[in-house]
């Protein structure tokens, strides 16, 4: 039996010279002890391993640091025996790193260009793929990996079909890509679907989605894994609902079995909270006994608290009114405190977007709407031809005459 351990997006350095800054490493170290625990033979690495293209080269010494120590527990190497690229295939016979990975969108950067994955593929410690395909023997078992690295949403279509990967004979096939799916991504431009994803592999391997799940292709039925994050970048509500891991796949000739293997992350919690027509002091109030119920508590970390809100403020109040940043400080050595108001409006926005939306579904001309916006906030409504003149002489840039008019 083959035993692959599989991680994706680890996000090393994101928050670098916050709070959080150790998470990812703490995450990702976490993840590779419990594959290891597991005895996996090699691992698989789904893109996004960094968070920034550029990483700082602190942020560079600690993956290859982490990468080291987790090389260095292994107790044997793969056996590659051959290689594919650009549809030519070559007898390769030598040892490989037991680390095979691809890059995402976060490392991706134009042709040519070196990326930090790349960078540790120089250092000898993980084996990259783009557009390839390696043949590993294992314990006399075979094991065929098929990697596409990220790439540009518009181009990813076309090069899934350039690149064309063939499964190899008698072996188990895995394919491994970092794109949006349509099935399980919000709708993108040029985002793939699961019916693109070629025939005749036995698992196909997801990065770039941060939640796990798992599916199947929609006629082979091959299941299509979705490896999930380890590090929570968004701290969206279903970040909060689902935990973080690694997965490991137990292979044999009959089946393959995938075990998902929790790690321990700083918590986040999620809240909504709901606005209609209230004053910026009443939601201060009930946000503060949101947060004191949380900050009451006990963790081995700071957790998260996000707060989202969203709706309608009372008669002349503005977003602006509500001190979220004063909230956050009052318990600031007790939480890690998100407060996003970017949905919250005053009336009188609200009123506006409603008319601009009437308007809109009314399909009017833009000088129709111009009018209709004029006669609804001028006191002087009844006088349509005087409006429709002044209207016409200020988008002529008639001042003069405009004011003359009136």
């Amino acid at each position: 039996m083959l035993k692959v351990g599989i991680i994706s997006d680890t996000h090393l350095g994101f928050a670098w010279g916050e709070e959080r800054q150790e998470d990812s490493f703490r995450n990702l170290e976490q993840a590779f002890d419990e594959i290891i625990r597991h005895e996996a033979d090699i691992v698989l690495l789904a893109g996004d391993i960094f968070h920034d293209r550029i990483p700082r080269q602190e942020i560079l010494a600690r993956a290859i640091e982490l990468f080291s120590k987790c090389s260095a527990k292994f107790k044997s190497r793969p056996f590659c025996i051959k290689a594919v690229k650009d549809k030519q295939a070559h007898e390769v016979r030598q040892f490989t790193s037991p680390l095979i990975a691809i890059w995402g969108t976060h490392e991706r950067r134009h042709v040519g260009a070196t990326n930090p994955m790349h960078i540790l593929e120089k250092a000898g410690l993980v084996t990259l793929l783009h557009a390839e395909s390696v043949l590993l023997e294992i314990n006399s078992d075979k094991l065929g990996i098929h990697g596409l690295s990220g790439i540009p949403e518009p181009q990813v279509r076309q090069a899934l079909q350039t690149w064309e990967p063939e499964p190899f004979e008698d072996s188990f096939n895995i394919m491994m890509l970092h794109q949006n799916f349509k099935e399980i991504m919000p709708p993108v431009d040029h985002a793939l679907e699961f019916s693109d994803l070629p025939a005749g592999f036995d698992l196909f391997v997801l990065g770039h989605v941060h939640n796990t799940q798992i599916k199947k292709h929609p006629l082979s039925k091959t299941p299509i894994l979705v490896v999930g994050s380890t590090v929570s970048t968004q701290s969206q509500k279903i970040e909060a609902e689902i935990r973080k891991g690694a997965y490991i796949a137990e292979i044999s000739r009959q089946s393959c079995e995938l075990k998902f293997l929790p790690i321990k992350t700083r918590q986040l919690f999620y809240e909504r909270v709901t606005v209609a027509n209230q004053k910026p002091a009443e939601i201060s109030m009930k946000i503060r006994d949101m947060i004191v119920k949380y900050a009451n508590q006990s963790y081995d970390l700071k957790p998260i608290v996000r707060i989202k809100i969203d709706g309608v403020l009372a008669q002349n109040f503005s977003p602006a009114d509500l001190d979220v940043a004063g909230l956050a400080r009052e318990h600031v050595d007790r939480i890690i405190l998100s407060i996003d108001k970017s949905n919250l409006v005053s009336e009188q926005l609200e009123q506006q977007s409603k008319l601009l939306a009437e308007l809109k579904a009314k399909k009017l001309s833009i000088d129709q709407m111009g009018l209709e916006i004029l006669q609804r906030y001028l006191k002087d409504k009844a006088d349509i031809k005087k409006l429709e003149t002044i209207f016409h002489l200020l988008a002529d840039n008639e001042l003069e005459k405009a004011e003359e008019a009136l």
